[in-house]
């Protein structure tokens, strides 16, 4: 279970695909502020972890807590229904291997929409935060470009969250950036 500064807390996690076994038994914490990388090779398992915490993938075994609140599972130890996990992962930030960005949306309007339609957050004060966070990852002058006319590398920037979240999940966060663009922020 989370403790005073823990944001995310992964106890024994487990997941098997039919004979394969993909994760065994992972465990690790997150303190408010920290950044952790997981590493390995192309299909270890990383990205089923990622799938895992937000429970867009069932673990077979473990839990997951963010912020003190056990993720999947509610207090009756009944699985949660998708509205509670809707709730739940509205704080946690992913981006995915293939980012998914609106083609018909600007890099400023994309970062803007889930925190405005989903979360119901202000416009304005969502605005103030989206062009934040493109300073931050070097895509200010960006902020009016389609996706069309992006990197792949500036594209999952692009997808970043913006907002009030507990923990953001990336998978191969730097794959699509040129090694002599990449640099880490948190």
């Amino acid at each position: 279970m989370a403790e005073g500064g823990t944001v995310l807390d992964v106890a024994g996690v487990s997941k098997r695909f039919g004979a394969l076994e993909v994760l065994s038994d992972i465990s690790f914490q997150v303190a408010k502020g920290e950044t952790v990388c997981v590493l390995g090779p192309s299909g270890s398992g990383k990205s089923t972890l990622l799938r895992c915490i937000n429970w867009l993938e069932r673990p077979d075994a473990g839990q997951i807590y963010l912020n003190g609140t056990e993720i999947g599972v509610n207090g009756a130890g009944v699985v949660m229904s998708d509205r509670e996990l809707s709730r739940i992962r509205t704080r946690i930030g992913m981006v995915f291997q293939h980012f998914a960005l609106w083609p018909h949306l600007t890099v400023l309007q994309n970062l803007m929409e889930a925190p405005v339609q989903v979360q119901k957050r202000p416009r304005e004060k969502v605005r103030e935060e989206a062009l934040a966070l493109l300073a931050k990852v070097g895509l200010s002058d960006k902020r009016d470009a389609f996706p069309a006319k992006l990197s792949g590398g500036q594209k999952q920037r692009g997808r970043s969250r913006c907002g009030p979240t507990f923990c953001c999940s990336m998978s191969r966060p730097a794959r699509s950036i040129p090694s002599s663009s990449a640099r880490c922020w948190s």
